[in-house]
């Protein structure tokens, strides 16, 4: 009795051994399966997954396999990846058309998907719509200020190619420039070799200069300035001195050079002045120099606006006429500042100027006269946007 139930246990234990081998190779071919499907959902690649199925369609585990594919569709369907899940599920309804069933969950699978596509469909389309709507709408308002602001200010475009917006009654663009210095320090010296020593004197000037710039074609402008020394050392004479001078400059070849023609105060002495005649013994020497008050035309030219940092330059030599008029001298005039900007307000820009000017006078009979002016103050100048 022992022997026969000793048998009939290995018997079924071998049979449960067999029948487990079956199942678990089962699972594992499955789940290759499964893995093959999931590759083929992340790609969607629809053929792929058409011949997989096509190639286990008459496996007894195929059920299992569709089964799956349609897992992977509900989770499309959640995911709302509609037009996949309804290649997908065609494809299942495809491959069992000519089986002896109707696969009614896959045929309502998709009558659900498509339906639900369709209203996808027609919600984007909407939102469209009304994206492309509202950007009309928004262009439409752009367009109005744009006509606005276009009628209260002038529009003008920067050397960068920006466009600019300017207050018609605050207009400040490249169009016009001014500038005014006032030299609160200004301080000459005189000499020459009818002067026992250099004559020294100080006082105040102004120096005025303004531009208008005709788009690509003209610059014109001009420069006034005036010095009055009424504070003489070495009991030299007060002097007076000027110069007034239009300008113009060619964009096409620099906006910042210029060409100047205009009158000027030469500042020669001034032969009323005995004292200082009578410090010289050679006295001969005297009577033959240069004397008295010359006004001259001049040319010349003029760089201006020149940027250094923050700062600009500017800088002009002339040639005085009346020497090549009388024959008795030659004349050369030469003034220059640096605009050092320390304040902007609203409309005008606060600088401080350093400067000088200088004439001279080369004489026929030998000799020279020199008029050297050392200029120190402040200045206003226009806002340029």
């Amino acid at each position: 009795m022992v022997y026969k139930k000793r048998v009939k246990t290995f018997l079924l234990g071998l049979l449960f051994f067999l029948l487990a081998g079956t199942a678990f190779s089962v699972e594992e071919y499955v789940s290759k399966v499964y893995k093959e499907i999931d590759v083929i959902f992340v790609k969607k690649a629809e053929k792929e997954l058409e011949n997989i199925l096509r190639e286990n369609v008459e496996d007894k585990y195929y059920y299992l396999m569709e089964n799956y594919t349609k897992k992977k569709v509900r989770r499309l369907i959640i995911d709302n990846e509609y037009e996949f899940a309804m290649t997908a599920i065609y494809i299942i309804i495809d491959n069992n058309i000519d089986g002896d069933f109707e696969d009614e969950d896959a045929v309502d699978l998709y009558a659900a998907i498509a339906e639900a596509y369709e209203i996808q469909q027609a919600y984007e389309e909407e939102q469209e719509r009304k994206a492309i709507a509202e950007a009309a709408k928004k262009e439409a308002e752009k367009e109005k200020i744009r006509t606005s602001v276009e009628k209260e200010y002038n529009v003008t475009t920067t050397s960068e190619g920006k466009t600019v917006y300017v207050s018609a009654r605050d207009e400040r663009t490249q169009d016009y420039k001014w500038n005014i210095k006032f030299g609160m320090i200004d301080f000459g010296v005189t000499s020459s070799k009818n002067l026992p020593h250099p004559v020294m004197g100080e006082g105040i000037s102004i120096d005025a200069s303004y531009e208008y710039t005709i788009p690509k074609t003209l610059v014109l402008g001009g420069d006034v300035f005036f010095d009055f020394k009424f504070m003489q050392f070495n009991s030299g004479p007060m002097s007076f001195n000027f110069e007034i001078a239009p300008k113009i400059a060619f964009p096409a070849l620099s906006s910042n050079l210029f060409l100047r023609i205009g009158f000027s105060d030469l500042g020669v002495l001034k032969n009323k002045d005995a004292t200082i005649l009578a410090r010289n013994k050679n006295l001969a020497d005297i009577q033959n120099g240069l004397y008295g008050s010359v006004v001259s035309p001049l040319v010349g030219i003029q760089f201006d606006n020149l940027k250094v940092g923050k700062a600009s330059l500017t800088f002009d030599a002339n040639y005085l006429l009346s020497g090549v008029i009388t024959g008795d001298y030659q004349a050369l005039s030469f003034k220059g500042y640096m605009a050092i900007p320390f304040a902007e307000l609203e409309q005008v820009k606060l600088v401080f100027n350093i400067g000088a000017r200088d004439t001279l006078l080369i004489l026929k009979q030998g000799g020279v006269e020199n008029h050297l002016s050392a200029i120190l103050g402040f200045g206003v100048e226009n806002v340029i946007r």
